[in-house]
C-alpha cells in the first residue's frame, strides 16, 4: 500500500514540476518584455519631443538659414535622450554612432543599449510659407519696403526617425528565447510644424542701419513717419530759432524698441 503511495507522489510531483516549466516558458518572457514595451512607449514620447525641439530651433536660426542636421541631432540626442540630470548646455558634445544615448533607462534587461547614438536621424527640414489667408495678408506686406515680414517662409516642418536595436543577450547573441520580440526591426517617426518667426532674434537694433532681424528694422516700415528722421536731423541743427528748438523735442520718425534693464536680465553662465 505505501509503495503505491509513493509512487503517486512521484507522478503528481513530476506533474508539478512539468506544469512550472510550461508556466515559465510562458511567464519569464512575459516578464521580460513588459518593460521593454515600457521603453518603447518612452522612446515613442521622446521622438516627438526631439520632433518638437528641432523644429523650435530652427526658428532662431541666424539668418532664416536651416540649421545643420548633424548639429540637430546632436542637440535632441543631447537634450531628449541624455541622462535625466545632466545639464542643458548650447555647444553639444558629438559622439560615436555605435555609443548608446545617455539615458539608461534606454538599457535592455541584459545592459545592452535599446538605442545608439546613429539610430537617431534628423531628416532635411522642410520651410515653406504659411498657406490660406494668413500668406495672403503677409504678401501686402511684402510691398513696403524693409524687412516686414521678417520672414515669408516661416513654417518649418522637422522629421525624426529612430530605430531601435534588437533584444541581445549580454554576449550580443539573440535573445531567441523571446521570439517574435527579439527582432522586431522597429522604426519611428515624428514630425513637429512650427509656425513662428522670433522678430527680435538679433536684438532691439540701434543707428541708422540695424540688422535684417532686429526689431528696428522690421518695424520701420510700418510706421510712416519713420521716412521723416532725416528732417528731424536737418531741425536738430536749427535748435538756436526758438520755434525750431521746440519742435526738436518731437523726435520725428523716432521708433524706441523695448529695452530692458540690465538688472532683470539673468547672466549667461560663463564657458
Amino acid at each position: 500500500m505505501s509503495a503505491r503511495r509513493g509512487a503517486a507522489a512521484t507522478r503528481q510531483s513530476g506533474q508539478s514540476l512539468v506544469e512550472f516549466a510550461v508556466l515559465a516558458a510562458v511567464l519569464v518572457p512575459l516578464f521580460l518584455l513588459v518593460p521593454i514595451m515600457g521603453k518603447y512607449i518612452h522612446v515613442r514620447q521622446m521622438s516627438q519631443q526631439a520632433a518638437r525641439a528641432a523644429a523650435w530651433e530652427a526658428t532662431v536660426s541666424p539668418g532664416y538659414a536651416l540649421p545643420q542636421t548633424t548639429r540637430v541631432r546632436d542637440l535632441v540626442v543631447e537634450r531628449s535622450f541624455g541622462a535625466i540630470d545632466d545639464p542643458i548646455r548650447s555647444q553639444v558634445r558629438g559622439g560615436s554612432r555605435n555609443e548608446a544615448v545617455g539615458n539608461p533607462l534606454l538599457n535592455t534587461f541584459s545592459g545592452r543599449a535599446l538605442l545608439e547614438r546613429g539610430d537617431v536621424r534628423v531628416n532635411a527640414y522642410r520651410n515653406v510659407s504659411a498657406p490660406g489667408i494668413q500668406d495672403k495678408l503677409t504678401d501686402m506686406l511684402r510691398l513696403l519696403p524693409g524687412y516686414a515680414p521678417p520672414n515669408s517662409r516661416g513654417l518649418v516642418t522637422s522629421n525624426i526617425e529612430i530605430s531601435t536595436q534588437d533584444i541581445r543577450l549580454a554576449n550580443g547573441g539573440a535573445a531567441s528565447f523571446l521570439e517574435p520580440f527579439d527582432r522586431l526591426d522597429l522604426r519611428m517617426q515624428a514630425s513637429h510644424t512650427v509656425l513662428a518667426d522670433a522678430w527680435n532674434a538679433s536684438g532691439a537694433g540701434s543707428g541708422n542701419r540695424p540688422g535684417p532681424r532686429t526689431v528696428l528694422a522690421q518695424t520701420r516700415p510700418l510706421v510712416p513717419l519713420a521716412k521723416l528722421e532725416p528732417i528731424d536731423s536737418a531741425l536738430n541743427a536749427l535748435d538756436w530759432i526758438p520755434l525750431f528748438g521746440a519742435l526738436e523735442k518731437l523726435d520725428l520718425g523716432h521708433i524706441e524698441p523695448d529695452v530692458v534693464p540690465y538688472d532683470k536680465m539673468e547672466r549667461y553662465a560663463p564657458n
